[in-house]
């Protein structure tokens, strides 16, 4: 739009530059908001602009306004008597330009007009006359408005007009004809404004949310709005606001919402529908539910209105002269220019409107009268016409649907929601409520709406159990209970963990549902205790045995005891219900999740390539935690952020907690600090299990910003907590830190207490990532070579970047390793684009005489660094805190930085940085 006002701004005032500017587009594309822009540009210049707009009248015939009110023609179009305001004075209230009578028939009252609306004009000498919505101009000031081109030709006075395409009614006549003569003698310039592309919407998104948004949401906001400005900022600010558009750590997601998104019942784009009466009105309200029917909705809607058909298509005729509605001739089917609009239409309507067109949808589908290309059209339409179709075959259709479309969909679980809650009340009898409960409960769950899946599985567990088979009920238990801890009810969690709250008088499922809500509790040895004294009661039932199973190993494995996966894992064969599918893989799922937060790598990547489980099918935070092991940051955070975007992680998944505390690391290694830390409030505000795993990564954040004693205080209080609750998962890692805060501080003494601790720690979990620990620790604080190398041939045995990079930085920095070894950790952080880390490291390479390589590359990568942290909102002394140098230096990198990027100020940095076009 900034290119379409200096173009114009180029013409205005320019006697040798065509006289008329017309602005043409669809509705919603801006040209309003042009004319306003330009406007504005022109007080700056100091040039006079008069702006008229022109509306339909009340009986919808085109006609002027912005005319002073009462008074006759002549008076009107007569110029006022006192000279033109200075431009910092209000802009007029009247208009040099007006209908003259016989104007479109007569050539001379035309160019009386047309001299009557020059003259103040001209006698200004620098004038702009800006018309908008010129789609409503009648013929006479049509005629006017041709002969005042022409009369201001060789003038420094120019006409703007922006003009709605498709253009209809007058202009669309005598209009073109008259642009096509001012055409052939030079005197229009055309400036056209198409829709945003998927680039633009991106940008507006940026510049909306302050988040870069992923290609789903633009493809979303592309294919709701087709790019038009007037819908797009609407609907974002919709989307935010029912919580489907969701920005976590600066990125927006697209989430799919229960209701389609519609836009405000006032919006500009509807009273272009308005504005052409009621009964078009009403005609376009009810095609926004039938037009999917093709050829024969004309014929539905004149039915459902009650209406002559022949009405209808002239109404229809009319919304597609205007743009509304487009009419493909040649298979008959219909769809509208703007899909927003329809669902915004949709909204509008009624209850018994909209069941009354659902029946008529529904009645034209069965009948074969009607097809639709959506196979989701006619479910739609059963799950709101309700019993005003045959009951029994609604239920039917609306079951056999959900349960074909929900397990390869996921994301048309709201839509799925909505059909079985439909269902539930055309239910006819107990058994057939169980069936949609049941159904319901699990479509929420599985979205993450958990509130909604505890109101659909409480009716199954108060009214209905005695209709659910023992294994059914298990499920339908540990559902409930891991969306109580989703939804924080925890009072709930802690009376069914002490035995007070019971939703089965069956032991089996009772007992596995206590320990499964002690796990919610993060008190997991009290579960794994319970679990192993009753065996012999939960192993009754497939579910019970296959659940109880699951979570007596996880108990036992936190709290430090591996034989229970060792096992698992060697004798899969016997898993309960691996025979059923989604049990195998619910299995396969969980223990991916623990063999992952154990840094596991390659037991988990065989795992998975033995039972022949995509990584698609994980979870989205097991999908991180896999990228990050594997050194694919980008990866890793995006599929992090999307975990907490899209809600969808099982209450018991353990590895959020450890793909938060993963993926906060990963942006702290890029200097990150304020995306770190709002990704781990994030994790922490959804309760997560294990989240004292997100404490390790919290000090790490306070190490780097010099804040060693916070550190240290989280660590022991996180080490702590974890004991009282017998947990050991996560405290390897702790303590590590620990040890190393110690050295930090030259407390030698304290750090072999560490190293004592992580040694019982390692003795105790038996896994790659604690022995290493140790052999790390040991070799940093003896500063031990041998102990150096057994480290650094178990972490390259490993083969994850990011923990090989660490300790090589780690025993160069302790002397227990060759300095030779650096030019390989530099190169790894690259590959994970750790600005930060990479530049600690040069410091280090440089302290030991190692050749950095690609001056230009530090260079820029330095700055680059120095630009994050600054967007990060560090302020100077921090800069010299985390970049480790002073603050004179600081200010002398700022003032060159800034001086190289032409940028003025951190919040255009910042905004830089967000958009892509930060210039290094």
């Amino acid at each position: 739009m900034i290119v379409a006002v200096d173009e114009i701004l180029d013409i205005v005032g320019s006697p040798g530059k065509p006289p008329l500017v017309t602005i043409t587009g669809p509705a919603g594309v801006g040209r309003t908001t042009l004319l306003a822009r330009l406007r504005e540009a022109l007080a700056q210049r100091r040039i006079r602009t008069v702006t008229t707009q022109f509306a339909p009248t009340a009986a919808g015939v085109p006609a002027g306004l912005a005319l002073r009110p009462g008074g006759s023609q002549e008076r009107r179009l007569r110029p006022p008597a006192e000279p033109l305001p200075s431009p910092d004075s209000p802009a007029p209230s009247w208009s040099p330009l007006g209908p003259v009578a016989g104007a479109a028939t007569d050539p001379g009252a035309a160019r009386w007009g047309a001299a009557a609306a020059a003259a103040p004009l001209l006698v200004t000498g620098n004038a702009v006359l800006l018309l908008d919505d010129v789609q409503w101009i009648d013929a006479d000031t049509l005629a006017v408005l041709e002969a005042l081109v022409r009369r201001i030709t060789g003038t420094t006075v120019t006409c703007v007009c922006a003009i709605r395409t498709p253009t209809s009614g007058i202009l669309r006549t005598e209009g073109l004809a008259a642009l096509r003569r001012l055409r052939a003698d030079g005197l229009v310039h055309e400036v056209r404004l198409n829709p945003m592309g998927r680039t633009e919407i991106a940008r507006t998104v940026r510049e909306t949310t302050q988040a870069a948004p992923e290609d789903a949401l633009v493809d979303r906001l592309a294919a709701l709005t087709r790019g038009l400005p007037a819908a797009l900022h609407d609907v974002i600010d919709v989307m935010r606001r029912d919580d489907v558009l969701r920005v976590v750590s600066r990125h927006a997601y697209f989430v799919p919402g229960a209701d389609p998104v519609a836009l405000p019942p006032d919006h500009q784009l509807l009273r272009v529908i308005r504005v052409l009466g009621a009964e078009t009105w009403a005609v376009a309200r009810a095609m926004a539910v039938l037009h999917p029917l093709g050829e024969v909705a004309a014929g539905l809607v004149a039915d459902a209105l009650e209406v002559p058909a022949e009405e209808v298509r002239e109404r229809l005729a009319a919304l597609c002269a205007e743009g509304v509605l487009h009419h493909n001739r040649r298979d008959g089917g219909w769809r509208f220019t703007v899909p927003v609009v329809a669902a915004t239409l949709a909204a509008t309507l009624g209850p018994f409107e909209r069941r009354t067109l659902a029946e008529k949808a529904v009645t034209a589908l069965w009948s074969g009268e009607a097809r639709s290309a959506d196979p989701d059209y006619l479910t739609d339409q059963l799950a709101v016409a309700g019993r005003l179709v045959d009951p029994a075959r609604a239920y039917s259709e609306l079951l056999a649907r959900a349960a074909a479309v929900l397990p390869d969909n996921p994301e048309l679980s709201h839509r799925v929601s909505r059909w079985l809650r439909a269902a539930g009340e055309l239910a006819g009898d107990r058994a057939q409520r169980v069936i949609t409960q049941l159904m319901y409960a699990s479509s929420c769950y599985v979205r993450g709406d958990y509130a909604s899946s505890l109101e659909g599985a409480q009716p199954l567990l108060r009214d209905l159990r005695d209709q659910l088979p023992p294994e059914v009920a298990q499920e339908v238990q540990v559902m409930a209970v891991c969306a109580l801890h989703s939804v924080g009810r925890t009072a709930e969690l802690e009376e069914l963990a002490a035995g007070r709250l019971s939703w089965s008088d069956d032991p089996a499922p009772r007992t596995v549902t206590r320990a499964v809500a002690l796990c919610m509790l993060d008190r997991w040895n009290e579960a794994g205790a319970l679990l192993g004294g009753t065996r012999n009661l939960w192993q009754a039932n497939e579910a019970s045995a296959c659940l109880g199973g699951l979570f007596e190993v996880l108990s036992r494995l936190w709290a430090g005891d591996p034989e229970p996966l060792r096992d698992a894992l060697a004798n899969r064969e016997r898993w309960p219900m691996r025979h059923v599918e989604r049990h195998r893989l619910q299995q396969v799922n969980a223990y991916v999740t623990t063999l992952l937060l154990l840094g596991e790598l390659r037991q988990a990547e065989q795992l998975l390539a033995d039972e022949g489980v995509d990584t698609a099918l994980l979870h989205l935070s097991d999908q991180s935690l896999l990228a990050c092991l594997r050194g694919e940051a980008e990866a890793a955070l995006d599929f992090a952020r999307r975990s907490y975007a899209v809600s969808t992680a099982r209450g018991y998944d353990a590895g959020r907690a450890g793909t938060q505390q993963a993926a906060a690391e990963l942006l702290l290694s890029r200097g990150r600090l304020t995306g770190a830390q709002e990704l781990l409030a994030v994790a922490r505000n959804q309760r997560p299990v294990l989240g004292h795993l997100l404490d390790g990564a919290e000090a790490r954040i306070l190490r780097v910003l010099g804040r060693t004693e916070e550190a240290a205080a989280k660590l022991t209080a996180a080490r702590a907590a974890a004991a009282g609750r017998g947990l050991l998962i996560g405290a390897d890692e702790i303590t590590l830190q620990l040890g190393e805060l110690a050295l930090e501080r030259g407390d030698t003494a304290d750090a072999l207490q560490q190293l004592t601790e992580l040694e019982r720690i390692a003795e105790a979990l038996r896994t790659g990532r604690a022995e290493l620990h140790v052999l790390l620790l040991r070799a940093m604080i003896k500063q031990d070579p041998s102990a150096g190398a057994a480290c650094l041939a178990l972490a390259r045995d490993r083969g994850q970047p990011a923990e090989l990079s660490f300790v090589i930085d780690r025993l160069v920095r302790h002397g227990a390793a060759s300095p030779k070894l650096l030019p390989e950790a530099y190169r790894l952080l690259g590959d994970l684009d750790a600005l930060l880390y990479r530049a600690w490291l040069r410091n280090v390479m440089r302290e030991h005489d190692v050749a950095v390589p690609g001056r230009q590359v530090t260079v820029a990568e330095n700055e680059r660094l120095l630009a994050v942290l600054v967007a990060e909102g560090l302020g100077n002394k921090q800069l010299a805190l985390v970049l480790r140098t002073s603050d004179k230096s600081v200010e002398g990198r700022l003032s060159r930085l800034f001086a190289r990027t032409g940028l003025r100020s951190r919040i255009e940095l910042a905004a830089a940085l967000l958009s892509g076009e930060y210039p290094g």
